[in-house]
């Protein structure tokens, strides 16, 4: 059989195949002092971790996961024993304020003692444990990393009094604590003081357990795309406000979510208007600069659905072309969500861009080299992924979010709201002349 046959296709690798567990580390990262005790067999466990201690220059991830390395005779009798052990003697070396104990599939085929150990645990620590099983093959890390933020949501108090025009942010992937995320969140700070809006704390921003209870003081819970699936569990809160959000990625996209977020707040639209109106005097001319030279450049898309839609958006308003959206979930997404996404935003391309959705690694940058014999395409916005195999004279690749390897943020360059949109730009003008 070929190596390029359509019927291997399903067995490639997939553009990010990390699954639930590597999420819930991207999570047990995102909170100092906080431990993932990796209840498991013996064997190599740093593989993946690596992945993220290469992508944040910053904050070193790979002391925050340990791991029990339970022999065969303990996965026949029970491991229970030798996890309340393990979780007691390190709690004693590293006093954490939050264990969060992971099992994987191996583990899961006996662990007929493991919840009632956690249940010991949680009875005799000083801290928050949480149990969230993960068998390495299920899920993916967007949804993994949704499930940590549940659990965390579980061990907030939500009977204190909200208070009014308080806004917090549900389901920022905070993957590191480099400057792009610190500027990410300062942007988004401002935009919403701005507003007339109290910046409330966000879930997950870096911050530690303590700090991160305070999101019950808010009145407003945007729930950003990555945790959509959780909006049926907050509106149960009371006293709340839940609001749908797309990213705040390039003009409009940022002028909606403010939009969006004050109407919620029952604050006053029109003075809304005027700061909008602010930010675009100050915002387009500088951008125009860059739009008359981007103008018709095919920009190809290797992101996460929520991210692909607002970067198409935003291209879409640059006037460029975007000839091919390969969305990277593990999971299979509808290219129709794609789709109604950039309508909601306003957005009707001339030319309609070709969407992959599920394809592997090799599937994607194949429709890529075969649109690219038709005409062009010099930029594309993704990952390390495609960094590493699109070498030298292919095309320049701009790597945003996660994984992002080769492009490091010593100084705060937003991609979100105002601010982003002019730093985005600089971003491609500077990709399509090869100015870096």
């Amino acid at each position: 059989m070929q190596a390029n046959h359509p019927d291997l296709e399903k067995f490639r690798l997939r553009p990010v195949d990390h699954t639930d567990l590597f999420g819930i580390f991207m999570g047990v990262h995102a909170i100092p002092n906080t431990v993932m005790l990796l209840h498991t067999t013996v064997g190599c466990k740093f593989k993946t971790q690596m992945h993220l201690v290469d992508h944040d220059w910053f904050s070193e991830s790979h002391n925050q996961r340990l791991w029990t390395g339970v022999d065969d005779v303990r996965l026949i009798q029970g491991s229970g024993k030798r996890l309340l052990q393990f979780a007691t003697t390190w709690y004693e070396r590293r006093h954490p304020e939050l264990f969060v104990v992971t099992t994987n599939a191996a583990i899961e085929l006996s662990a007929f003692d493991v919840e009632a150990a956690v249940q010991e645990l949680q009875a005799t620590l000083p801290c928050p444990v949480i149990l969230l099983k993960a068998p390495g093959h299920e899920g993916s890390y967007q949804r993994g990393y949704r499930r940590f933020i549940e659990a965390i949501c579980e061990l907030v108090d939500w009977d204190v009094k909200p208070q009014e025009k308080r806004v917090s942010l549900v389901g920022y992937l905070f993957d590191r604590f480099e400057m792009d995320h610190a500027a990410n969140l300062s942007e988004v700070r401002r935009l919403l003081l701005a507003a007339g809006l109290e910046p409330g704390v966000n879930l997950l921003e870096g911050r530690k357990l303590g700090v991160l209870a305070n999101v019950a003081k808010s009145q407003i819970i945007g729930v950003l795309p990555l945790a959509k699936p959780m909006i049926s569990t907050f509106e149960k809160l009371p006293d709340r406000k839940i609001v749908s959000l797309d990213l705040p990625i390039g003009l409009n996209g940022t002028a909606q979510f403010l939009r969006t977020l004050v109407a919620a707040a029952g604050g006053n639209l029109d003075e809304l208007e005027t700061v909008i109106d602010r930010e675009m005097a100050r915002a387009v001319p500088l951008i125009a600069h860059g739009a008359r030279r981007l103008k018709g450049t095919r920009v190809a898309i290797f992101q996460d659905t929520p991210t692909a839609i607002a970067l198409a958006a935003f291209l879409w308003e640059l006037d460029c072309e975007v000839p091919l959206v390969a969305l990277s979930e593990t999971e299979p997404v509808d290219p129709q969500v794609f789709f109604d996404g950039i309508e909601r935003l306003g957005v009707k391309f001339a030319n309609q861009p070709v969407v992959l959705s599920n394809a592997s690694r090799d599937g994607g940058l194949a429709e890529y080299r075969r649109l690219v014999e038709e005409d062009p395409i010099p930029v594309v916005i993704g990952s390390s992924l495609q960094k590493a195999a699109l070498g030298a004279g292919q095309a320049a690749v701009i790597e945003l979010g996660y994984p992002s390897v080769y492009k490091h943020s010593l100084f705060p360059v937003p991609w979100l709201g105002f601010n982003g949109a002019l730093a985005l730009v600089q971003r491609l003008v500077d990709a399509l002349n090869y100015a870096f």
